[in-house]
């Protein structure tokens, strides 16, 4: 079943990061040079498994797309389900030990996708469009977040981050395995 999720979750994340290119109308053209994916699940504290899956597209005119889709699990049903696409610029360094470290700048532009059943909330921002203050998706049941900015939404989404791309396949570490 895990197997089944995670893999139907990476489709629609490759299906999804695929349209946004054509559909985001704030975003510059470009064309994807790489596409690295990864996932990991982890149990939650509703008897269930969170399952997350990432996509990182390096575009032609030096920006990235960071996708991370996450769905949860709980109680034997579907307790909500989001997605995060931040966008910004990005340093490749040197391979080091089969992996390459990619800096992804804070991000400049986020779209924000979520829906929740048991959170009660259905939220939908794209910070090129935004009306503030502009509810953010719950982490813990009950919370009521809010974003006064699009740097709010930045600072909880598309901090500055490195990750470690595999130079022998398509996927990255959130992580050194080198340290």
């Amino acid at each position: 079943m895990k197997k089944i999720v995670t893999t139907s979750l990476a489709l629609l994340t490759l299906a999804s990061g695929a349209f946004t290119l054509t559909a985001c109308g704030s975003e510059p053209a470009a064309t994807i040079d790489e596409t690295y994916v990864v996932s990991e699940s982890q149990a939650n504290a509703y008897n269930g498994t969170d399952y997350s899956v990432y996509q990182l597209n390096l575009l032609s005119n030096g920006r990235y797309e960071f996708i991370k889709t996450t769905y949860t699990e709980g109680f034997s049903m579907n307790l909500g389900t989001y997605s995060v696409e931040t966008f910004g610029t990005f340093t490749k360094g040197q391979s080091e030990d089969g992996y390459t470290a990619c800096t992804l700048s804070r991000s400049d532009h986020a779209i924000v996708n979520a829906y929740s059943l048991a959170g009660g909330f259905n939220i939908q921002i794209d910070t090129a469009t935004a009306t503030y203050p502009a509810e953010l998706p719950a982490e813990t049941q009950g919370e009521k977040t809010y974003a006064n900015s699009s740097d709010d939404v930045f600072d909880r989404y598309g901090a500055e981050t490195t990750v470690y791309l595999n130079d022998s396949n398509n996927t990255f570490s959130l992580t050194n395995p080198n340290a």
